[in-house]
């Protein structure tokens, strides 16, 4: 109804309402305002041109575009834009002689004369309508908006992206392998239609390229693309809060170091830590061996890696002051930095000669999907100390960017320092780095801690900045003490019996033996009163909870949970081990007995042999023990031929049939005399002479004895070959002896050679 300054009165239309004043900008920007004609009629809105459009012309085009505009300046005004001040209109163009009808005409006639195609007096009007509507942005053709792939269909867009989704976690490959996998699901999804649909191999790499995916990237490594894929996506937005406690980090990572297990042996160690993201401050860090289990899947013995126990240990150390230790440097103490000492000390005694750490106790915990934080010890846990879980979002690196960014400076600042370093991965690896020195576990943590108290803590944070300072950084320890001034520091000290509710436990039935915790036995007299014992639980019937600590597992306490006390029992066979050992080395020592065909219930053994891992842990390889490799074979092939047997289809003998073996022609102890080549004497009748033995030497003593070079022939029928040498010589190369012939009327022994065989020269 009237309009006033910035506002205007509203009145409503009926009549029992109540008039309204209000602002013209809130009227005009309303959801529903519209302005109506004379008819009632809602009018179009007015609309500020997008003059954006001109960029995307060429100059010819554009040079086009202003001298249209010139023209129909003209039209309206009588001079052009560019006219100087007190130009006379043209002739045929003065507004106050001419209408607007003449003025078009006359400028029709003048542009069919400069060569204009399009210059009719209808293309003047409408160009002059729109110019007054939109402005030069109407001058210029309209471009139509295309699609982001051009001609492909989008079906084949949608298959393309599934395509690329789905080699993601695999091996890398060309982009032929792609397009080849685009045609089998094209050919799969649309049978019909995959000769329209299909695009060409040249189309498909542009088609890549307008969708943002490099060729390159598929040949990318498996674990770059997997983290391309899981990235963060934009807008990025940090993680951050108020209050200590108030948002705190877990996770687990690889260190990238080679340090000695218990065992003696080099492994791979994993790091979990807890940060806290108001102060930055890493406010527990454990440090396990990782080694793969040997056996089948759900039973295999011998593995370590980060567990559910190691996460709660962790949270313990949050929760208590870390004492300094004997060889840290002075400055790793909390006396010596920037965190209130006497306030804290006043606090909690415990403070005193503590490590620059600060203690913090979680609100809120954010972990991954992990077994070992999805697990029910943990859960439990964190809901006695009250401490509520929050488990990341799948694919969502932003839910635990701090503690990924933590781990990475932890490996620049500290990891690539340390003896037995690998590098990230094996084509980082330097040669011969596990024949080097390497740390123990405990000597690696206590390395661990002694940095993060000296150099995390009190080192400048680029993430931590002081609200009246914003560009001076500061450290972890100096926002701890910020926060901690504001908000105060309540401890939560836990004793002996309280810490051993964090133990994980089992239930179990107490015999004459004892308890059974992982093929070991524990019994002591206390343990023995609770044998046979009703636990007064419902459904537990006589099983009490035992509580263990995997890293002292020398004792183990039953919880009496109707005098709220705790019972210790000891290992049975304690005494055979004389160090300190935790589960690891009993699983290395089971799976040692396992392969050299012992029992696992064999405890007496296995201690024994626990005890020697500790002691080879102790004293350390044989420097002068030689390691031969053994050779190299090369993969085993199946190289056995079948060979035929000689004696398949030869029917077993008859005993009936065997005939005796024929008599020597001479005494054995003649046939292998090597030192004697004289033939065996042969006893002749009186009144006979020795016959002349064909091919026999000339030379012969009155004795009867051959010459030393006495000649050996073979039988006549074969190939001639003379040999000298005596006899073992000969017979070493298979030459027979020839027999002496009979004398004559010397009978045919039984089984001998008949005369045919004698003629052919075969004698026996």
């Amino acid at each position: 109804m009237a309009l006033q300054g910035a506002e205007v009165q509203l009145s409503c239309l009926d009549e029992q309402g109540l008039d309204a004043r209000a602002l013209i900008a809130a009227v005009v920007g309303a959801e529903g305002y519209a302005l109506l004609d004379d008819d009632g009629q809602v009018q179009d809105a007015v609309r500020v041109a997008d003059t954006s459009g001109l960029s995307l012309l060429s100059e010819a085009e554009r040079a086009a575009v202003r001298d249209w505009e010139r023209h129909l300046r003209e039209i309206d005004e009588g001079v052009p834009p560019d006219a100087a001040e007190g130009t006379m209109p043209r002739p045929g163009y003065d507004p106050v002689r001419f209408t607007v009808r003449q003025r078009i005409t006359a400028k029709a006639a003048e542009l069919k004369v400069l060569g204009f195609k399009s210059s009719s007096v209808s293309t003047i009007e409408r160009r002059r309508r729109v110019y007054q509507a939109r402005g030069v942005f109407g001058l210029v053709r309209e471009i139509a908006i295309g699609s982001p792939w051009g001609r492909t269909d989008e079906r084949v867009v949608r298959l393309l992206l599934a395509e690329v989704e789905a080699g993601r976690d695999e091996s890398d490959g060309h982009g032929t392998r792609l397009y080849e996998r685009l045609q089998a699901a094209v050919e799969r999804d649309h049978p019909d239609e995959y000769d329209r649909l299909m695009i060409s191999r040249a189309t498909f790499y542009r088609l890549l390229e307008r969708l943002g995916i490099s060729v390159d990237s598929l040949r990318w490594p498996t674990q770059r693309r997997m983290d391309a894929a899981n990235g963060a996506t934009a807008p990025y937005t940090p993680t951050w809060a108020l209050r200590l406690g108030e948002q705190v980090q877990i996770d687990s990572t690889g260190l990238d170091i080679i340090a000695v297990g218990d065992d003696g042996r080099p492994v791979q160690v994993e790091l979990t830590a807890a940060i806290d993201v108001a102060s930055r401050s890493i406010i527990g860090a454990m440090i396990v061996p990782k080694v793969p289990g040997r056996g089948p899947r759900g039973r295999r013995l011998g593995g370590r890696g980060t567990r559910s126990f190691d996460a709660v240990l962790m949270l313990a150390q949050a929760l208590a002051p870390m004492p300094g230790r004997p060889g840290w440097s002075p400055s790793a103490l909390a006396e010596r930095s920037e965190m209130p000492y006497a306030d804290l000390v006043a606090c909690d005694p415990r403070m005193a000669g503590a490590a620059a750490r600060p203690v913090i106790r979680p609100r809120m915990i954010v972990v991954d999907h992990g077994k070992i934080f999805n697990s029910e010890h943990f859960d439990d846990v964190c809901r006695m100390l009250g401490i509520n879980v929050r488990p990341a979002r799948t694919r969502t690196a932003t839910d635990k960017a701090v503690i990924e960014s933590t781990f990475g400076a932890v490996k620049k600042r500290f990891s690539q320092y340390v003896a037995g370093y690998t590098g990230s991965d094996l084509a980082r690896r330097g040669k011969h780095v596990a024949e080097g020195s390497l740390w123990s576990l405990n000597e690696l943590q206590d390395l661990l801690d002694e940095w993060i108290a000296l150099d995390w803590q009190q080192t400048a944070h680029d993430g931590l900045r002081s609200p009246f300072l914003p560009g001076i950084t500061v450290s972890p320890n100096r926002m701890y003490a910020t926060l901690v001034a504001a908000e105060g520091h309540v401890p939560l000290p836990l004793t002996a019996r309280e810490n051993r509710k964090l133990l994980p436990f089992k239930r179990l039935k107490v015999t004459d033996k004892g308890v059974t915790i992982d093929n070991r036995t524990y019994n002591s007299e206390a343990l023995q009163e609770y044998r046979n014992r009703h636990s007064q639980i419902p459904g537990q019937g006589m099983r009490w909870q035992i509580r263990y600590s995997p890293y002292a597992p020398r004792f183990v306490w039953l919880y009496d949970h109707t005098t709220d006390d705790w019972v210790e029992a000891e290992f049975i066979h304690q005494r055979l081990i004389s160090d300190a050992w935790t589960q690891w080395t009993w699983e290395q020592a089971t799976l040692r007995v396992l392969e050299d065909g012992g029992h696992r219930d064999d405890q007496r053994r296995i201690a024994r042999e626990v005890s020697a891992l500790r002691e080879r842990a102790r004293r350390g390889p044989d420097p002068q023990a030689k390691q031969v490799p053994q050779l190299f074979t090369g993969p085993v092939l199946d190289l056995d031929v079948d060979v035929p047997d000689p004696y398949e289809g030869v029917p077993d003998p008859d005993p009936a049939t065997v005939v005796r073996a024929p008599s020597l022609a001479m005494d054995a102890e003649h046939i292998l005399a090597a030192g004697d080549t004289t033939p065996p004497p042969r006893t002749a009748a009186p009144d006979q002479s020795l016959p002349a033995v064909p091919d026999a030497p000339e030379s012969i003593d009155d004795d009867g004895h051959e010459d030393e070079q006495i000649s050996w022939s073979r039988p006549s029928g074969a190939d001639s070959l003379s040999l000298r040498g005596n006899a073992a010589d000969i017979f070493a190369f298979g030459y027979d002896r020839p027999a002496t012939p009979p004398l004559p009327n010397d009978p045919i022994p039984h089984g001998s050679a008949s005369d045919d065989d004698a003629a052919n020269g075969e004698c026996l």
